[in-house]
């Protein structure tokens, strides 16, 4: 059956699981329970949709490849478990399609509650998928992804100056706590990636857990002009937005030297810096007369 869909693999940038012992552990990881509601993104041929409904999940499955949808149609229509949506996921709205499903599982008896992602991503679409999910902890509890090994290390670096320590790190930081659960063998895949896999799982924050910003938005254009050129010195690559003085007073303020670089900072640290230039932006109004 995957023979018959290589070319839709190819188009899509997927490598699909072969092995069910990976699929398990992804079920695993994510603590799948009897009625839980399951979000999977990209599910191919159903392989990981299968244990999920074995665990006893209602799954929500966003397939963007018309014929891949339609597989996963047929394959699980007897089952009464699985939802398809024959969508991009990047496009999709995820807040409007989430109301309906909730009024759709609320008429068939179903308790509707935070709904849990479980995963093997398309590779090139990480970081978006990432970058969409975490910050609704209103509506998902945790996502669990088999991904890129390599990427799956830049999600959760968390250490100052390591080699993979940049702003999605960050990102991910202020929105979940998030571990590295198991390396997959690029052997599990089909077609065979030239890389290898990881499973990594994210425990989603409420609003209420997030570190104490103005702005998440304003916060995050600051980290990103940070790491726009990490090896600069914050002072230099922070001056295109504020004053040399105020960038000086904010990081002696909050106890930082003035050579202090992006990727030494700890997301303490940043958030700190911020809340700094922030309270720095309300003590002296612009005069506009």
């Amino acid at each position: 059956m995957l023979k018959n869909h290589h070319e839709s693999l190819s188009e899509y940038y997927q490598h699909y699981m072969v092995n069910n012992e990976i699929n398990e552990k992804l079920v695993e990881c994510a603590n799948i329970q009897k009625g839980d509601i399951v979000l999977e993104i990209g599910p191919g041929t159903g392989s990981l949709t299968n244990s999920l409904v074995e665990a006893g999940a209602h799954v929500i499955a966003v397939e963007k490849d018309p014929a891949m949808a339609e597989l996963i149609m047929e394959r699980f229509q007897d089952s009464g478990l699985v939802e398809v949506v024959n969508e991009d996921f990047m496009k999709w709205r995820i807040r409007t399609s989430i109301e309906y499903f909730r009024n759709h599982y609320s008429a068939k008896g179903i308790p509707f509650k935070q709904i849990k992602v479980v995963s093997n991503l398309p590779f090139n679409i990480t970081t978006p998928v990432v970058k969409r999910i975490l910050p609704m902890g209103d509506i998902f509890s945790s996502m669990v992804l088999l991904l890129q090994d390599e990427a799956a290390y830049r999600l959760i670096d968390m250490s100052p100056q390591a080699s993979n320590y940049r702003s999605i790190s960050l990102f991910v930081q202020f929105f979940s706590v998030a571990q590295y659960e198991m390396k997959v063998s690029r052997s599990n895949f089909f077609p065979r990636p030239n890389v290898d896999g990881a499973i990594i799982s994210f425990n989603i924050k409420s609003a209420l857990d997030y570190p104490s910003v103005s702005s998440t938005k304003s916060f995050f254009t600051l980290v990103n002009m940070a790491f726009a050129e990490k090896r600069k010195m914050l002072r230099n690559s922070l001056e295109h937005k504020h004053p040399p003085a105020k960038i000086r007073n904010a990081l002696k303020s909050v106890n930082l030297d003035e050579t202090a670089r992006p990727a030494e900072l700890t997301l303490d640290q940043f958030v700190a810096l911020y809340n700094a230039l922030d309270a720095s932006k309300e003590n002296h109004p612009v005069d506009c007369t």
